[in-house]
């Protein structure tokens, strides 16, 4: 089961170090990064005008993390 899991890491990484051109690796972490960061923000501001509404929508801040991870684990398998 491990190696399983080490094979398809290999795999991942290998197609993100190998065969992704740079400039769409810079692209694909800059947009979720991006997307990421507006989550975290819409998160933070919560709901303008509508004030009678919950204060905070905790769908956009984990919707951020999962953005942020997603971009951790291609970083990790193209640098590491």
């Amino acid at each position: 089961m491990l190696s399983t899991m080490c094979n398809i890491w290999d795999d991942f990484s290998n197609w993100v170090t190998l065969e992704w051109h740079p400039v769409v690796f810079i692209l694909v972490v800059s947009v979720l990064a991006l997307f990421g960061s507006f989550a975290f923000v819409s998160f933070i501001k919560g709901p303008k005008y509508n004030k009678d509404k919950k204060p905070f929508k905790w769908g956009t801040l984990i919707f951020g993390f999962l953005l942020f991870g997603i971009m951790a684990i291609i970083v990790c398998a193209k640098y590491a």
